[in-house]
């Protein structure tokens, strides 16, 4: 399971209510980096930001980072 899954899970949020949180953000692409088919280190920072801010967490929490304890935002 993907950190950003685990994040959503956690605040008791399905994906649609996640996606009506986040502006530019649509169900297809919430499941595709929930899924690890497509990269959300790869997103653009705006969208993982925005993401973020509607999980309550940091940004780091969702990314996939091998170490995250070692990121520096």
């Amino acid at each position: 399971m993907k950190r950003l899954q685990q994040r959503r899970q956690a605040a008791g949020l399905s994906q649609s209510q996640l996606v009506e949180k986040v502006d530019g953000l649509s169900v297809r692409t919430l499941q595709h980096y929930e899924q690890g088919s497509m990269n959300i280190n790869k997103a653009a920072a705006e969208t993982v930001v925005r993401i973020a801010q509607a999980l309550d967490c940091r940004v780091e929490d969702i990314l996939e980072l091998e170490k995250p304890e070692q990121f520096i935002f």
